[in-house]
């Protein structure tokens, strides 16, 4: 059985960030236009994943975050807590 502190989490889980975005969202973080982002969504080649959700495009995040080279790694809840507590000045005994 784990202890509490060896429990991880994805790190875009630990600010809060959607599980999915727009795809007008996401063109900006790819630096498109939105012209283009949906161009390339209705045919296919879009730099990531996309599907759609009604009547929306939608993008997962860490489909968006490894097409913006960027890696949600797992961190542990102590991790974050003691993140939290240098942040806030105190000292790490």
């Amino acid at each position: 059985m784990k202890s509490p502190g060896e429990e991880s989490v994805p790190f875009s889980a630990v600010f809060g960030l959607p599980a999915e975005v727009g795809l007008r969202r996401a063109a900006v973080a790819l630096d498109l236009s939105p012209t283009t982002a949906y161009r390339r969504a209705r045919r296919g080649d879009f730099p990531c994943p996309v599907r759609r959700s009604g009547r929306r495009y939608v993008v997962r995040l860490p489909d968006l975050m490894r097409a913006l080279g960027i890696q949600d790694v797992r961190v542990r809840y102590d991790d974050v807590e003691a993140g939290a507590r240098f942040a806030g000045g105190e000292a790490d005994d």
